[in-house]
């Protein structure tokens, strides 16, 4: 019982840094070519394809798409909702909140890209991006392409490795050729590797087992692909793509085996974890305040007109994205149906008797 326990323990703290990483990663401004960047995009999303591996068991494809629905799909609706209806506020608040075009939001949310694309039918055709949440769709896909992939190659390990290679490399072809699928479908594509990586981890016990050799390993591959470019999941695109696939697996390891050695001592990380336990609800909210707020340009440039300094003014600006993330985390489960598109396992709409 112990060991279950331990393994979720450091399971939601490696969520947690990962969700950390991903509000830094959106929040470097000076930074944001920078090598500490490249570091974070290594890793912050494939972390999370990793732990869907390593946490994978086989299921029907019904059990799959249903869950997916009330765990993914459910969270981005809502989220798309609220954007909707909160930016309407904006003629009260102008100072405070972004003024989103409904019809361009929509267009958005139904195509669902991490960025803001051409239209690959017609280059004439600008799709903006839905933002952080394109994410809940391409794990949504993920799952599903996993899963079939492991259930039908059982008996033929050869078939399931070049499988997951050919869709993996399909992904990242794809978007070399500017062809940007619906939902994100070409990073659900791309992650198929690290979702791999993820089962084999916990199938090998490599965290258990020689950790600190697969840790200096991992660390070697997370440099190497940091010092080769940036990796954009989001769209399946790297500058070299074979490093950004070893890189987001190396780093992604390192994270585990810190965090699986950490809960070894007897610290105290309850908020830390909670904060990982809580990490679709931190990406909603991160999405509704890089959209539909504007407070955290105002932080950095009143800290940096100021001070005229730039690592405080991001630095801080970091600290409000991750309170109102916070403030989030606290105020959603408590909204009777609303926490249920959230936290629909723990508050489905209608309670059986």
């Amino acid at each position: 019982m112990g060991s279950v326990k331990k393994r979720i323990e450091w399971i939601d703290l490696v969520r947690a840094v990962g969700m950390f990483m991903i509000v830094m990663g959106h929040t470097l401004e000076a930074y944001t070519y920078s090598w500490i960047a490249r570091l974070i995009f290594a890793v912050h999303v494939p972390v999370f394809f990793i732990l869907s591996g390593y946490l994978f068991r086989e299921k029907s494809m019904g059990q799959v798409i249903k869950n997916g629905a009330r765990n993914l799909l459910l969270p981005y609706l809502a989220t798309v909702v609220l954007l909707m209806l909160g930016t309407r506020l904006a003629v009260f608040f102008p100072n405070i909140i972004n003024n989103v075009n409904l019809h361009d939001l929509a267009i958005s949310a139904l195509y669902g890209s991490g960025t803001t694309i051409s239209f690959f039918l017609n280059k004439a055709i600008t799709i903006n991006a839905i933002g952080a949440i394109w994410f809940l769709l391409a794990m949504f896909l993920g799952n599903i392409i996993f899963n079939a992939l492991m259930s039908y190659t059982k008996q033929h390990l050869a078939i399931r490795y070049v499988g997951i290679i050919l869709l993996t490399v399909l992904g990242f072809a794809l978007s070399a050729e500017g062809i940007i699928l619906p939902w994100s479908l070409n990073a659900a594509l791309a992650s198929q590797a690290f979702y791999l990586a993820g089962y084999e981890i916990k199938y090998f016990a490599m965290v258990e087992k020689r950790g600190w050799f697969y840790f200096i390993l991992g660390l070697l591959l997370w440099g190497i692909s940091a010092q080769s470019g940036f990796f954009y999941l989001n769209i399946a695109y790297a500058n070299v793509p074979l490093l950004a696939v070893l890189g987001g697996i190396g780093g992604s390891f390192v994270l585990m085996f810190l965090a699986a050695e950490i809960t070894k001592f007897a610290f105290n990380f309850k908020y830390v974890e909670y904060f990982g336990q809580m990490s679709l609800i931190v990406l909603c909210i991160h999405l509704l305040d890089l959209s539909g707020l504007s407070l955290a340009g105002k932080v950095y440039g009143s800290v940096l007109q100021s001070t005229g300094n730039v690592m405080l003014a991001v630095s801080l600006e970091i600290l409000y994205r991750l309170v109102v993330t916070v403030i989030g985390i606290i105020v959603i489960p408590k909204i009777p149906y609303l926490r249920s598109f959230y936290l629909n396992r723990k508050y489905p709409f209608f309670r059986q008797a």
